[in-house]
């Protein structure tokens, strides 16, 4: 198995993590993806065809590609695989994913209280 290939193992594992900690794995959730070296320009555009939001690295070595998406064991044996062997057919490293483990939720704005007389008379504040 080559090292692209070995991250789909190791995702078994990161899933798991995930199954652990109570998440929902049909819920789609931000999902990064890291590559470098190669032709990862190429790989950016490939990737950006299929649906991926791309930039470069920081350091113009590599790729970020991200989208929203569902992570199961489906996604690791499906996408995850094809991920590794698009990378490795443009000679890209695939260095792994990441994701968010909560759905990520809108923040609702904090009321603040008006402080009252017994604050204002004791000089505390709530």
């Amino acid at each position: 198995m080559n090292e692209n290939l070995r991250q789909v193992e190791l995702a078994k594992e990161t899933l798991q993590v995930f199954r652990d900690h109570g998440e929902d794995m049909k819920d789609e959730r931000h999902v990064i993806h890291f590559f470098y070296g190669g032709n990862f320009k190429a790989l950016g555009a490939a990737l950006t065809e299929l649906g991926y939001e791309t930039r470069q690295t920081t350091d113009d070595d590599g790729v970020i590609a991200e989208r929203h998406e569902a992570i199961g064991e489906d996604w690791r044996t499906s996408t995850l695989t094809h991920l590794c062997e698009l990378a490795d057919s443009y000679g890209v490293e695939y260095d792994g994913w990441e994701a968010s483990m909560e759905r990520q939720q809108a923040s609702k704005p904090v009321a603040k209280k008006p402080n009252g007389w017994l604050s204002k008379t004791l000089g505390k504040k709530n």
